[in-house]
């Protein structure tokens, strides 16, 4: 702006410099430098009255105003009959005129090629903003191609599925249940919890990926659970960068009453979530029926499996959780870590004394008349040395030897 003006200042002054200089100081003709019908300074004025509008042509019409004095008072001419005279002073009034009229008209076309300007750029935005909107719909309507494609082999995979739950253990079908939301969603994290109503506390059953959500979690007021509570239904949530809230959750019940929950905390990012959010209201209602039983049977097959009167499982069962463990290692990639040692002449219900209060829910152990196995889902080898501590501070003044299974 400032250089603009500069410009506009200097073009001003040399324009009418030249003027006054060509057509007054160096003519042979003055006396008609005062009465000329198309006066050069009114071209001047004209030309930079087009070229910087009305605000700088200021200066052009300051300096021939100016300059047309200067002549005329250099003709020996009064300046009471200057300003009394039309035939003088009409030449200072077509100067402002003559500048406001063009100038304004500059003004006006500056601001049309402003706002064209500034449509064009909002055009090629939307035109931007449009083309990759295309790129994903393209990508999305492949992507549904293939899914629509396969959608029979998917039935008769899902009902394959559903029909193997009524032969499988309560480990085998949270499995399968997280295997198929992997399959189907394309998802990264996936987790099911349970949910105590009375204590209104979640525990965490299987979890697929690395989550941050806490496998222990006391549900808060107005927190994601306690809306899909309140609902009674799948919901969807706004993506949570840090990983802290799932996506998608939906409520595991049996009649009314919520066993659970199924989550996706984390998505692929080239999902579509707006068709990931209703495959997965889809399959979550398939799946209800197979984990609210799965709640429903756990308590009682732990029970059936425990020895007599302890939470030390049987050994046959111990292995059929061990073998679930090993498969979901080799299909989801999660860690888990399992020792044995050798143990006489302890009774089960005195090892039950040791850990009672001192092992997690998760954790499975089981014994038999020589051995002693525990397991640790979800756990990496680098808990390795911490666990063995752990063990060996559950058995205090007993000689055991613990080895990694």
């Amino acid at each position: 702006m400032k250089s603009k003006t500069f410009n506009c200042f200097i073009e001003s002054l040399l324009y009418t410099t030249a003027v006054y200089l060509v057509f007054f100081h160096f003519s042979s003709f003055k006396y008609s430098f005062l009465a000329m019908n198309l006066h050069p300074l009114l071209i001047v004025i004209a030309v930079i009255s087009l070229k910087y509008g009305t605000y700088m042509s200021g200066f052009v019409v300051s300096f021939s105003i100016i300059y047309y004095i200067l002549a005329y008072i250099g003709l020996g001419r009064d300046m009471i009959i200057f300003f009394s005279s039309f035939e003088y002073y009409k030449f200072i009034l077509m100067f402002f005129f003559t500048a406001l009229f063009l100038g304004k008209l500059r003004d006006t076309t500056d601001q049309k090629i402003m706002h064209l300007e500034g449509e064009v750029s909002k055009t090629r935005e939307d035109y931007e903003k449009q083309k990759e909107n295309n790129v994903k719909l393209i990508t999305i309507n492949s992507r549904l191609k293939k899914r629509i494609i396969s959608s029979r082999e998917s039935i008769v995979t899902l009902n394959q599925i559903k029909s193997s739950f009524a032969n499988m253990n309560v480990e085998q079908i949270y499995t399968e249940a997280i295997l198929v939301m992997r399959q189907f969603l394309e998802s990264d994290v996936v987790s099911i919890y349970s949910f105590n109503h009375e204590k209104n506390f979640m525990r965490l059953k299987l979890r697929a990926g690395n989550g941050r959500i806490p496998g222990f979690l006391q549900v808060k007021k107005d927190s994601v659970f306690d809306e899909v509570i309140k609902a009674g239904a799948p919901m969807e949530f706004p993506l949570d960068i840090e990983g802290d809230s799932p996506i998608f959750v939906s409520p595991i019940k049996n009649n009314d009453e919520i066993l659970g929950f199924i989550n996706i905390e984390r998505m692929s990012l080239e999902a579509s979530e707006r068709y990931s959010y209703e495959m997965f209201k889809i399959i979550t209602h398939w799946l209800n029926e197979a984990l609210s039983e799965a709640f429903v049977k756990e308590e009682k097959e732990i029970k059936e499996n425990y020895l007599k009167d302890t939470k030390i499982f049987t050994m046959g069962y111990f292995n059929k959780i061990m073998s679930e463990e090993e498969r979901r290692k080799k299909l989801l990639g999660m860690d888990f870590m399992a020792f044995e040692t050798k143990i006489e002449g302890v009774t089960p219900d005195e090892v039950a004394e040791m850990i009672k209060g001192k092992v997690r829910e998760s954790d499975f152990m089981a014994m038999d008349d020589n051995k002693l196995r525990i397991l640790f889902p979800a756990t990496t080898a680098a808990s390795k040395e911490l666990l063995m501590e752990k063990i060996a501070s559950l058995f205090h003044g007993i000689e055991v030897d613990f080895y990694e299974i």
